[in-house]
């Protein structure tokens, strides 16, 4: 009975898939002509006499966060493209609808970032089929340049687009058919049948971006344990968590890249390229099925040993000397001393003190060899010397030292 039903699924979904891509438009194709589109304003947007600057048609809804998020800069954008560009909001909401609520958005009105807007869509819609927004859809020289994901609506893109006529962009299509997955094993006993599988793959559109550890439980014990597009060195550390709970904070000191290229691993800020740019290159996606109950340690400790079989690697926690911050008792007297002021940050614990100088991210990693519970009143410091100066009415001094300290270890494995 069950392939009958897996077969009409298939099929419905085959059939479902076919009428959505109906009629629409891919990138390269001619845009029709089409009359003017009226806008929310009253005036209309003429896509024939545009042909010499860029279209954005940017989808989205008010319920779309990032959506709105992104206005003030798609409205700054245009202003430095010097008139090169011209964007336009596109919603299936009707008039009332958008018109109440750019009224009452007071983050657009503060921004002053309302952009013209084209309501109560569905010729537009069909065009460009998409499941989730924004979804960005370029249009010049009459032409479907590129449809994308809202990350792409860039300076240096459109720049490229002007100069050389197209772009090479990612397409962002939200019915395509699954990516062949780049590693699969499945699960099997000594007749060698299936008793499950563990899938992982790259960043992989179709999935909602989830990260940790999620787990999902059917009725007679089927278990799936997944997280989807993320980067590994998060999916690393999240799943370290449900084994070694956290006692400090992973500072990049605390990290060891033994792999030729950490950047394949882990975003770094000063990237030239965003950060969702960056995961549709280097994120994961990872699912493991099977029948039998765990404890989260359980499952981290699978999905940790299918992470390193699958990508080569061996992550570990490791011991390291490194020049530390470390916290000392210089004596046992202490003269607490009131500090006033309404920048006064109070710290209930030595080890609380470690918290705050690690979060802070100025200083080399904080050991803590007093662990005491202290009342320590911190008022503003700008370096070392002016916090020791602090402390030293506690009776605590802060020295550099060589320490050995746990690490987490990234090393590749070369065959």
């Amino acid at each position: 009975m069950k392939y009958y039903i897996i077969a009409l699924l298939l099929s419905f979904t085959a059939l479902a898939e076919g009428q959505v891509k109906q009629g629409s438009l891919q990138v390269g194709s001619q845009f029709p002509v089409m009359e003017p589109i009226k806008l929310l304003s009253g005036g209309v947007l003429d896509l024939q006499s545009s042909q010499s600057k860029v279209i954005i048609l940017e989808f989205f809804d008010t319920y779309c966060t990032s959506c709105i998020a992104s206005m003030p800069k798609l409205k700054a954008l245009q202003k430095s493209m010097d008139g090169k560009i011209e964007i336009y909001m596109l919603t299936y909401q009707d008039k009332n609808t958008i018109e109440n609520f750019y009224k009452k958005n007071k983050f657009l009105q503060e921004k002053k970032a309302i952009l013209p807007t084209i309501v109560a869509d569905t010729v537009l819609h069909q065009m460009f089929p998409h499941q989730s927004v924004p979804h960005s859809v370029w249009i010049y020289k009459g032409l479907v340049q590129a449809i994308t994901h809202a990350d792409y609506v860039k300076e240096k893109y459109l720049t490229d687009l002007l100069l050389k006529g197209k772009i090479d962009v990612p397409v962002k299509d939200d019915f395509k058919q699954l990516p062949t997955f780049n590693r699969e094993s499945a699960i099997t006993n000594s007749d060698k049948s299936i008793l499950g599988t563990v899938i992982l793959s790259g960043y992989d559109s179709t999935l909602t971006q989830v990260s940790g550890l999620n787990i999902n439980k059917d009725s007679v014990g089927n278990v799936s344990v997944y997280f989807n597009n993320m980067d590994i060195f998060g999916a690393y550390t999240s799943l370290w968590t449900k084994i070694k709970k956290p006692t400090y904070l992973l500072l990049p000191q605390r990290i060891v890249w033994n792999v030729r290229d950490s950047s394949r691993y882990f975003y770094d800020e000063m990237s030239s390229k965003s950060y969702q740019e960056w995961i549709r290159e280097n994120g994961i996606s990872y699912k493991r099925t099977q029948f039998g109950q765990q404890s989260e340690a359980g499952w981290a400790e699978l999905i940790l040993h299918d992470l390193n079989t699958m990508l080569g690697l061996q992550v570990q926690w490791t011991n390291k000397e490194r020049l530390c911050l470390v916290l000392k008792r210089k004596n046992k007297r202490i003269t607490r001393i009131v500090r006033q002021g309404d920048k006064i940050k109070k710290v209930e614990s030595t080890s609380g003190l470690m918290f705050v100088l690690d979060f802070s991210g100025q200083y080399p990693p904080a050991i803590d060899e007093v662990q005491e519970k202290i009342n320590l009143e911190l008022s503003t410091y700008k370096n070392l010397d002016e916090l020791n100066t602090i402390l030293d009415s506690y009776g605590l001094e802060l020295v550099l030292e060589n320490r050995s300290i746990e690490v987490l270890e990234f090393k590749e494995i070369i065959n």
